[in-house]
């Protein structure tokens, strides 16, 4: 049977990059020369979820930084087949690794025990005294509550790990699709300075995160204040067994010059001078945008779309897989959240929604 150190080597293999299996260690909590009862012995760890170690390489594959690469494999001719992205998505598909992530089942009790509240009142100059700008980004949408071309957002940091040993993160976001009658299990990336994490990385981890989430309970919940909200504030709401995994981005981040102000997603970046707008230093356009482009051309990104595809294929419950950017909604149509103390018209903005790419299921 296959080990997660063979699979990651594959990998490596494939984008001519043998060094980085140094890294395997560290990754996967696996000693590169131990056999996993060694390692499991050694370091304790107890992992109730992964009883086989390949689910190691599926629960954490996501996280290695060669997913992140951007450029072409050392060696090989400037193709878009010789990205290292693309590479490493046919070397999943060839060599029939992606099927490890069917293994992963959700670990976590109750993923709402958090006391989120969309209604809970927050000071605006506190909430942004961070440099957390993506999670801070993220309970913005949830405050928001509705995202017109996005869906309704009931959630946000939904936890995954049943222990403090299990590796797994949080969701970003947890939406519900109104017009597709689906819930959506939302990657959000976003940096002041521009998100350089590739969609490689968006896909898998979002991917991962859904198999490690329990949709149940959702429906059997009574007490989380986001799902009360959900299921009183959408008529048409109905519990459903569908899903759609959605790539939420940024496309630019602008100098105050370029026209920031009616564009930028945050204008208090700055944690110290949050009553003040701050701009970049120079305008940059995020990793996921670019690359979205690309994959929108029928020519590019193949590998990548045939990867989305074959999610969808193995997961009869996935409707779809879409890629969208989250813009400033227009100013003066911007509404201010109630429960947000602090809250400025001329700093503080409302969101909306454009889908760039929907890969849809063929099942």
């Amino acid at each position: 049977m296959l080990k997660s150190k063979e699979a990651y080597e594959f990998i490596c293999k494939g984008i001519n990059r043998k060094d980085k299996f140094d890294e395997f260690e560290t990754l996967f909590g696996q000693y590169k020369n131990d056999t996993t009862e060694d390692t499991v012995n050694i370091k304790k760890v107890k992992q109730r979820d992964n009883d086989g170690d390949i689910k190691r390489f599926a629960a954490n594959f996501y996280k290695s930084s060669i997913v992140n690469y951007k450029g072409y494999v050392q060696g090989a001719s400037q193709a878009d087949k010789n990205r290292y992205s693309e590479v490493i998505a046919s070397t999943l598909l060839s060599k029939n690794l992606l099927k490890t992530w069917t293994d992963l089942k959700p670990v976590r009790s109750n993923h709402f025990d958090t006391n989120h509240s969309p209604s809970e009142i927050v000071d605006m100059k506190k909430l942004q005294g961070t440099n957390r700008k993506e999670e801070i980004l993220a309970k913005l949408l949830f405050y928001q509550r509705e995202v017109d071309g996005l869906g309704y957002i009931f959630d946000y940091q939904t936890p995954l790990k049943a222990t403090q040993n299990d590796s797994y993160g949080k969701i970003d976001l947890l939406g519900y699709n109104t017009d597709d009658d689906c819930y959506s299990v939302i990657e959000l990336k976003y940096r002041p300075s521009g998100s350089e994490e590739t969609l490689l990385r968006c896909v898998l981890e979002a991917y991962t995160y859904y198999k490690l989430l329990d949709l149940k309970q959702i429906k059997s919940d009574v007490d989380h204040a986001g799902i009360k909200a959900l299921k009183k504030e959408l008529p048409k709401y109905k519990h459903t067994d569908k899903s759609e995994l959605v790539i939420l981005f940024d496309e630019k981040s602008c100098t105050d010059d370029d026209g920031g102000v009616e564009t930028n997603l945050l204008l208090r970046i700055d944690p110290v001078v949050v009553d003040k707008p701050n701009y970049p230093s120079k305008t940059v356009v995020s990793q996921q945008y670019k690359e979205c482009q690309e994959l929108i051309n029928p020519s590019k990104r193949k590998n990548l779309r045939a990867l989305c595809e074959a999610i969808l294929k193995q997961e009869s419950k996935l409707k779809q897989i879409r890629f969208v950017v989250l813009r400033i909604e227009d100013i003066d149509k911007a509404v201010p959240l109630k429960n947000v103390q602090n809250w400025s018209s001329e700093l503080d903005r409302s969101y909306r929604a454009e889908t760039l790419l929907t890969i849809p299921s063929k099942g």
